[in-house]
């Protein structure tokens, strides 16, 4: 399994090309799940729905299960490493993709900017794998236009 996490400032494009890297890497044969690092937390379901009545209540933990779709949600103790629940979550996926998680270390990382919105890679050299942007970036690693998925891909499922 190889885990790889797209970081980038609120409205950079990080989830637009996510969508787009999902169909992309498929194509190309690569199983790939997916994590949502939600900073500020998330709430499935709303007030009104028995889930979240239960963890009011103070159940730890409630696991929603319906024909096609399973969701479990997990309160209280630290945030967990997001490499670790990727290893545990999706152990058959050849490939696993990270929306956040910019304040993890050790993960290897794609950096998208933005014109108007980020003016340069904030990641750790270290940990930067690869810049998307939508304009003329100086960087030591391979650079992608966000509008060529395919590329991306094919740098994810070989080079990389």
């Amino acid at each position: 399994m190889r885990i790889i996490a797209i970081v980038g400032r609120s409205g950079s494009g990080k989830t637009r090309l996510i969508t787009r890297l999902i169909p992309a890497l498929r194509a190309r044969g690569v199983s790939v799940a997916v994590i949502k690092h939600c900073g500020h937390g998330f709430d499935l379901g709303g007030e009104n729905k028995d889930s979240s009545q239960y963890l009011a209540a103070g159940a730890p933990a409630v696991g929603l299960v319906g024909p096609t779709e399973r969701a479990l949600i997990h309160r209280g103790g630290p945030e967990p490493s997001l490499a670790r629940l990727a290893e545990t979550w999706f152990p058959g996926a050849e490939l696993v993709i990270i929306e956040g998680g910019k304040g993890e270390p050790g993960l290897k990382k794609i950096e998208v900017l933005r014109q108007g919105i980020s003016d340069g890679a904030e990641t750790a050299p270290s940990e930067l794998a690869a810049v998307v942007a939508d304009g003329p970036v100086c960087a030591a690693v391979p650079v992608f236009h966000p509008d060529r998925p395919d590329e991306i891909a094919a740098w994810l499922k070989g080079e990389w």
